[in-house]
């Protein structure tokens, strides 16, 4: 039995290791300042989403460390755009899913208040308890569609920016998502090099919707792979 906890304390701390000098290099890149706290809260966040997956297929169960570590990784890239996430600033989570991208932007580049948007009742509950786990207190979880957000007034022209990875097209969650965000507020999209093309092609046609590309940005010198970070900015 001691044998088995000496190798499961181990292998823990090898795992937290691994975790917190990815964070710490990708950090750097980004010329972000990582604390112990941050650090801590980033372990806890990452340890108790691959143990919830494993049980109710949050993010896909064939993904281990490495898979979930990178979708946390991934996640931080909008930090590249400095003074976005300031500590006012009104951030909305796109199909949040267990969390990504808001919740790693919040830990490492917040705190912000933080809506995220989920319609699975497994992935609503998991938000919600990292949220009381880790003392989000800027954090709140909207179970439902953002379309259905759009019938209460008070969201209308609410945030300041809007997150979405892997959503849905592109130019369709723009007419989803775009009454939502404030004018000269922007939408972050995570996207791929098709997409992202597709975007920079059809810069008159944003203009038309009311929207502006600000920024095309590969995000392959901070976390190795060939994605791209879409900027729109709502200018009516």
């Amino acid at each position: 039995m001691d044998v088995n906890n000496q190798q499961k304390g181990a292998e823990s701390s090898e795992r937290k290791d691994r975790i917190c000098q990815s964070i710490r290099k990708v950090g750097n890149r980004l010329g972000i300042e990582i604390s112990p706290e941050m650090l801590d809260l980033s372990v806890t966040y990452i340890e108790e989403l691959l143990r919830w997956n494993k049980a109710f297929n949050l993010v896909g169960r064939r993904l281990d460390l490495e898979g979930v570590l990178l979708l946390f990784l991934d996640s931080l890239t909008p930090l590249m755009m400095k003074g976005v996430f300031s500590e006012g600033v009104e951030v909305l989570d796109i199909g949040s899913g267990a969390g990504m991208p808001g919740i790693p932007l919040y830990l490492i580049g917040g705190p912000f208040p933080l809506t995220m948007a989920e319609t699975q009742r497994k992935r609503v509950t998991f938000l919600r308890h990292i949220c009381r786990k880790l003392g989000l207190s800027r954090a709140y979880v909207y179970p439902g569609r953002i379309e259905e957000m759009r019938k209460h007034e008070d969201y209308m022209s609410f945030f300041d920016v809007g997150l979405a990875r892997a959503v849905m097209d592109p130019m369709k969650l723009l007419g989803i998502a775009g009454p939502l965000i404030s004018e000269g507020g922007k939408l972050v999209l995570f996207v791929g090099s098709s997409d992202g093309e597709r975007l920079r092609r059809g810069a008159s046609g944003l203009e038309k919707r009311g929207w502006r590309m600000e920024s095309l940005r590969s995000t392959q010198r901070y976390v190795g792979r060939d994605n791209y970070l879409a900027i729109l900015k709502k200018t009516s």
